[in-house]
């Protein structure tokens, strides 16, 4: 029984209280807002473009010579994120949720004497996840190591989770020569994340008696938080730059739920007569929850060639530092008396991504895009975090074009992302002690990401 126990101990490890995510659970640079900001893969904080500004460079707004510009762009797009198992016997079942990406809406508003102040408004869709996966499997291999022989086992894995999270924003931007602009971008950010997992190992001796270890994890959090992207932007006859800082956020507030339930149910392995079975579950509704966000540091450039346009961008995201997301005071495992928590946490790394874009102008009416930007996940390895472990690295790729329609265009476009990383190691919910040698029947998943998109965006 005491390696039954310990091999539902090392299962419940790999549990951690997280859930995976989507990659913008670590990513920042996964959504991308406009037509032509999406083409370029959001390599314009040093550019001057349309009402995307509100969100990529705000000291730019004052400088567009049409502010008033409606854009509408719908991008649809394709997610997948399947979880493989290691070997023929794991069977994954995966959810696949094609739909309408994060999108941006934007307007401007004018006062009377301001001539050299721009005034707007933004909602954008910042995070959207949903997700189900699941792999499970059937098999015979020495699961229980103080029973002679093989057993028989059943495995499942599975999680769900679902994250929205919205901002909604005005911006300030003013024109201080006719080249230059500064601007900033008040967030009020509305995030709600919830989210299971469930492993499921059954093993049947060769007495035919039932061995069983389950562990369960659940938690949601609702939080409201404010956060300011102060911007820079130059727009010359050759080139144009841009620079921006975006504070860390500041919690208005917050509540949450978090609870797990790891259960034993199995034989006497220990040879006592007595019972070994194992409980320990709790669950904690209305706890004090927040979210931190890191501060960040961009910059871009634009150079203008004769009849093309190179945009460059890179941004810089710092640590954040580790703390609790929900908060719930630590409870007593029902059969053993031991002290667990159930808090829900967070830990990020520093970050630097990049990205760089093409336009072609091949004619008054005709342009051409093309672009390529990195994602690097923000997960720090070996931390105990336990709300974000897609550390995964993702690629963007882009390509599109622009048709003049009259006095409004047309853009279409196609885009392309991946990345895949193995689980690895996974943070502790309760102490393993020396039980890496015991089988682990999810140690080897895989999670595979990828996206295709469809741009059709339509500018008056």
């Amino acid at each position: 029984m005491r390696a039954l126990r310990s091999a539902f101990l090392a299962a419940v490890a790999c549990l951690c209280l997280v859930p995976f995510a989507r990659p913008q659970d670590s990513h920042y640079w996964t959504c991308q807002y406009g037509t032509r900001a999406t083409l370029l893969g959001g390599a314009v904080i040093g550019s001057v473009l349309d009402l995307s500004g509100t969100y990529y460079n705000p000291g730019g707004m004052s400088l567009i010579e049409k502010p008033d510009t409606l854009m509408a762009v719908k991008v649809l797009q394709y997610p997948r994120v399947t979880l493989v198992g290691n070997g023929r016997e794991n069977v994954p079942l995966n959810s696949h949720n094609p739909g309408p990406a994060p999108s941006l809406i934007a307007g401007t508003f004018r006062f009377r004497g301001l001539h050299r102040h721009w005034f707007g408004y933004s909602y954008l869709s910042r995070q959207d996840v949903k997700l189900g996966v699941s792999v499970s499997s059937t098999g015979l291999r020495d699961v229980l190591p103080d029973a002679p022989g093989s057993e028989e086992y059943a495995t499942q894995f599975r999680l769900d989770e679902k994250v929205s999270e919205r901002w909604f924003g005005l911006t300030w931007s003013y024109k201080i020569s006719n080249n230059v602009g500064v601007g900033v971008s008040q967030y009020i950010a509305v995030r709600s994340h919830r989210a299971s997992t469930q492993e499921l190992v059954e093993a049947l001796s060769a007495e035919s008696r039932v061995a069983m270890a389950f562990a369960a994890r659940q938690f949601q959090y609702r939080h409201v938080r404010a956060l300011w992207k102060v911007g820079l932007a130059c727009d010359f006859e050759a080139i144009t730059f841009g620079l921006t800082l975006t504070t860390p956020s500041l919690a208005i507030s917050g509540s949450g739920s978090t609870g797990v339930n790891s259960t034993v149910i199995a034989l006497d392995m220990d040879g006592d007569g007595g019972g070994d079975d194992f409980l320990a579950a709790d669950y904690r509704d209305r706890q004090r929850a927040t979210y931190g966000t890191p501060v960040s540091l961009a910059a871009g450039m634009t150079i203008k060639l004769q009849k093309v346009r190179v945009y460059w961008s890179t941004e810089w995201f710092a640590r954040v530092r580790p703390y609790t997301v929900v908060d719930a005071a630590e409870f007593t495992a029902q059969s053993t008396g031991e002290l667990l928590s159930t808090d829900v946490t967070q830990e990020l790394a520093a970050v630097l991504n990049m990205g760089i874009g093409f336009e072609w102008i091949y004619s008054p009416r005709f342009k051409g895009y093309a672009s390529f930007n990195t994602d690097y996940s923000a997960k720090k390895s070996g931390t105990s975090t336990n709300i974000s472990l897609t550390d995964w690295n993702i690629h963007h790729f882009m390509t599109g074009a622009e048709f003049a329609i009259k006095n409004s265009a047309l853009t279409v476009g196609l885009g392309f992302s991946f990345g895949d990383r193995e689980i690895g190691n996974r943070p502790d919910i309760l102490e393993r002690g020396s039980l890496d040698e015991l089988w682990d029947p999810f140690e080897g998943l895989k999670f595979r990401y990828a996206t295709f998109k469809l741009i059709v965006g339509f500018a008056i």
